[in-house]
């Protein structure tokens, strides 16, 4: 385990200096609006999180790195989500890559080692998934790519290339291949003269469950990660509509609240039940992160009740981020007959 956590580096001061983000109180409870330049404001946040180190949190000492746990990672972009949502998604694609090529270069693959290499060398990794609908295998059933030559490949989809990550040097990009026994291709394009080449091809499996240590833990890491930034993001939202009915309630002498009407807005079901599912929310990515290995065996097992164990965390955090808002609505709604 890394002896400085990734939380370490995100001091209360760069905190403040993070997001240029507030919550949107004109649009849904938890959108998030920003200045006027969003990508610009993503890549100062950014620089400011590679100057302090946290963008090679996952990264083995010897290059650089904290060597940090899935678990630490997970925890170091709750703190982030907080204070600065949309950052934390950004940065995500990059420490669950870098995360992914450190369990298999620990694991003794160095086929993705130079995905360390890069990122040691101030490289920023994204994720070009582009639409959702992967099931258990990497790439969207809908996508394809079709093979231009030795080690080469032409992606058709035509959200491949999407990604939440402004200013990337490598965007992974994954689709099926159109043959009668399609392979599930993973590849990384890249971008500026310092991508040289400017296309890897990192893996070429069969379509279906995952079957060697990168795709695993790209998995485990990606699919945590992102679960972290949108619990912690849900948790934020819910923390910020109760502080407000709290600060505004006030009960005056002799008022018909003061004898109740119904009682304090906090004292009724939507914040029980909110608070209620941020708590399983919490426990379920722990029940994912906490046990994963640092280093993982030759022959992962990620098959069976495992895989399907993540996808339902996976599911349960969204579900439950969005039952939450929704509860948070409602909370709001207190806080304005409080102000009348």
């Amino acid at each position: 385990m890394a002896e400085i956590r990734p939380r370490d580096l995100l001091s209360a001061d760069l905190l403040e200096r993070l997001g240029e983000t507030a919550p949107d109180t004109t649009g849904l409870p938890g959108a998030v609006r920003a200045d006027a330049d969003v990508a610009a404001t993503l890549g100062r946040d950014i620089t400011k999180l590679g100057d302090v180190g946290y963008l090679n949190s996952a990264l083995p000492a010897e290059f650089g790195g904290l060597g940090c746990t899935l678990r630490q990672a997970a925890c170091g972009q709750r703190r982030l989500a907080r204070h600065a949502p949309l950052t934390a998604l950004a940065v995500s694609a990059h420490l669950y890559w870098t995360g992914a090529a450190a369990d298999a270069y620990r694991a003794g693959d160095d086929s993705v080692r130079w995905i360390l290499l890069e990122a040691a060398q101030g490289a920023l990794f994204g994720a070009g998934h582009g639409m959702p609908g992967g099931d258990l295998r990497f790439a969207d059933p809908g996508s394809r790519c079709e093979p231009t030559g030795e080690s080469g490949y032409r992606f058709r989809h035509p959200a491949v290339l999407s990604s939440l990550t402004p200013a990337w040097d490598w965007v992974a990009v994954h689709a099926v291949t159109g043959a009668a026994r399609p392979d599930a291709v993973l590849a990384f394009a890249g971008r500026g003269s310092r991508c040289t080449p400017a296309f890897r091809v990192a893996r070429v499996q069969g379509t279906g469950s995952p079957g060697d240590v990168f795709t695993t833990s790209a998995i485990g890491w990606g699919h945590a990660i992102l679960a972290s930034v949108q619990y912690s993001d849900a948790r934020r939202v819910f923390n910020l509509a109760t502080d407000a009915v709290d600060s505004c309630w006030q009960r005056p002498a002799g008022s018909q609240l003061e004898t109740g009407a119904g009682g304090h807005p906090l004292d009724q079901w939507p914040v029980a039940e909110a608070s209620l599912r941020l708590d399983a929310m919490k426990a379920k990515i722990a029940e994912i992160t906490h046990p994963w290995p640092r280093v993982p065996g030759q022959e992962p097992d990620l098959g069976g009740q495992r895989l399907i164990g993540i996808f339902t965390m996976r599911h349960e955090v969204a579900d439950g981020a969005r039952r939450v808002l929704h509860l948070t609505a409602q909370i709001a709604d207190a806080q304005a007959v409080a102000a009348l």
